[in-house]
């Protein structure tokens, strides 16, 4: 059996998934032939570019003009010449994705990305491709873009996420509510001390874990710095990703900050600096939003990405699971009420809890198993 998984770098929750469900099946059935794809994979840098710098460019210099095109696309008149617009592009740009398909021939293709299961879906549809399709949606409320005709199954964070996707016209019983996969150590717990030990960070101070996705966007420094005004001794766990320009600022803003700040950049063990923290505050991704509830970490929401992130900010405090910070400056004053009262953040992580669910993605295993 060959099971084909895709992901496409645009942010690292994609990646994240993808890797977390091959991690699933290959645990499952060893035997199978698993192969993780970036759906990017042999085509012209210029395009990759334009897919994964290009994006990250908009959302942090344009972020209003991104929110806008993507609710217009996503208006009920518009889908559907969103999806032509998306067809034509993708029928230009996913040739040597298509070669690949055709290639491996798996019989099963799993999509944590819309743009490899257009193309899939395509071939499908075309009669070329004979693999079982899943799309594993990433955020908590679908876009128009994540439908495709040609997709057999997919797999949802919640049951609202299902309801939406009904409304839509996907067929009830092809939609299966796994919730997000993530990786499933974020449903264990180190000993707090032991990896405070280890990690040279103080157990006995309220500590902060501050992550703004795989490539260290959004406003991280001007949080930082407005947590000057917090009086009460605490440290912040900075988790910078990529971005290397934010972290060395970081590291000489520290000199002179009047709490402790312990920097990371591309950190591969969230899950101990989220068992270290109590509270996390973060820009609200999909899959580190996930992890997070997954541990029963009490969140902060802050800095979301118009579009998909709003729309994840607004699900997630929906259902009480985090509170959100309507701007930076809002941040420190929701820090310093959740740290007075310990019963709410445990109320939060609790409610968190009900929505993470760290075994997804052998759930989403056994669904490509059969």
């Amino acid at each position: 059996m060959k099971i084909l998984v895709t992901h496409v770098p645009a942010g690292s929750g994609h990646e994240k998934a993808a890797e977390a469900i091959c991690g699933a099946v290959r645990h499952l059935r060893p035997e199978a032939e698993t192969i993780l794809l970036n759906g990017l994979e042999g085509m012209s840098s210029s395009y990759q570019w334009a897919f994964t710098q290009g994006y990250l460019n908009l959302i942090h210099r344009f972020p209003v003009l991104w929110g806008l095109a993507y609710h217009l696309l996503d208006l009920r008149g518009l889908a559907w010449a969103a999806y032509k617009l998306h067809r034509l592009s993708n029928a230009s740009h996913g040739k040597i994705l298509e070669q690949i398909l055709l290639r491996h021939r798996p019989d099963v293709f799993i999509g944590t990305h819309f743009f490899p299961m257009e193309v899939a879906s395509y071939l499908k549809l075309k009669g070329r491709l004979q693999a079982r399709l899943i799309t594993v949606i990433t955020d908590y409320m679908p876009h128009s873009v994540w439908i495709s005709p040609g997709v057999d199954a997919y797999v949802v964070g919640m049951e609202l996420t299902k309801q939406e996707l009904v409304r839509r016209g996907v067929a009830e019983e092809k939609i299966h509510v796994f919730g997000i996969p993530i990786d499933p150590k974020f449903g264990r717990r180190s000993d707090r001390r032991e990896t405070a030990s280890r990690l040279g960070v103080d157990p006995s101070l309220f500590t902060l874990l501050i992550v703004s996705g795989g490539f260290g966007t959004g406003p991280v420094e001007q949080l930082v710095q407005s947590l000057r005004s917090i009086r009460d001794p605490l440290q912040a766990l900075i988790v910078t990703g990529k971005n290397t320009a934010l972290y060395h600022r970081l590291e000489n803003l520290r000199l002179t900050f009047p709490h402790k700040l312990h920097l990371y950049g591309f950190a591969d063990n969230m899950d101990e600096l989220m068992d270290l923290s109590d509270l996390l505050v973060t820009k609200p991704g999909g899959l580190s939003c996930t992890e997070a509830m997954a541990k029963g970490l009490p969140m902060v929401l802050a800095a979301a990405i118009p579009g998909q992130e709003t729309r994840n900010a607004r699900i997630i405090e929906r259902f009480g699971a985090a509170v959100t910070a309507g701007s930076v400056e809002q941040a420190p004053a929701i820090i310093q009420k959740l740290r007075a009262d310990p019963e709410q953040r445990r109320e939060i992580g609790r409610k968190g809890a009900s929505i993470g669910h760290p075994e997804a993605a052998s759930a989403t295993a056994r669904l490509a198993l059969g």
